[in-house]
């Protein structure tokens, strides 16, 4: 009630328009290799912009990362066995579970040796692999609080990806 948001709406007859969100702030810079790091209900905004990138052909990978404190707390399993069957090894997915071990998710909180890890060997841009020469076509995405994204971002540039060159949305 006392909040920014909630004293604006209130102030707002029935049947006015708002604006949510204002348009066209952000550009896409297409990458080969896209990295989604959700942090909980960030799923709901991360999932849709995977099946977005995977739509697009000059994305060969996109892998999401899902953070969450337990698999209960995780969901929309039929929507990402479905990206799983619809685009094969194009589309990569990871569980990571602060509270609960789970064969098949990682245990812990992401930091930079996770997101290392995860993303250097799903797109072989790791030094000494495959696609080490193609860094520069990686991009990332992270969804979650302000202090989350922030310190994502940091811990991508303790790992060479520096957001002003590596950021999906710019």
């Amino acid at each position: 009630p006392n909040g920014r948001a909630s004293g604006y709406l209130d102030s707002v007859g029935i049947g006015e328009s708002i604006v949510v969100f204002g348009r066209g702030k952000k550009q896409r810079s297409p990458g080969a290799f896209v990295g989604l790091i959700a942090y909980g209900v960030g799923i709901t905004e991360a999932l849709p912009l995977a099946a977005a990138e995977l739509s697009k052909p000059e994305a060969e990978v996109v892998h999401l990362i899902w953070a969450s404190k337990t698999f209960g707390d995780t969901f929309w399993h039929d929507s990402i066995s479905e990206l799983s069957k619809q685009y094969g090894e194009r589309f990569r997915f990871t569980t990571i579970l602060s509270r609960e071990e789970r064969e098949g998710s990682l245990k812990g909180r992401i930091d930079a040796s996770v997101l290392s890890e995860v993303f250097g060997t799903s797109f072989g841009t790791s030094s000494g692999g495959k696609h080490e020469a193609r860094r520069d076509e990686v991009r990332f995405v992270s969804v979650g609080t302000k202090s989350m994204m922030r310190a994502t971002d940091d811990m991508l540039a303790e790992i060479g990806y520096q957001q002003n060159a590596h950021a999906l949305l710019r």
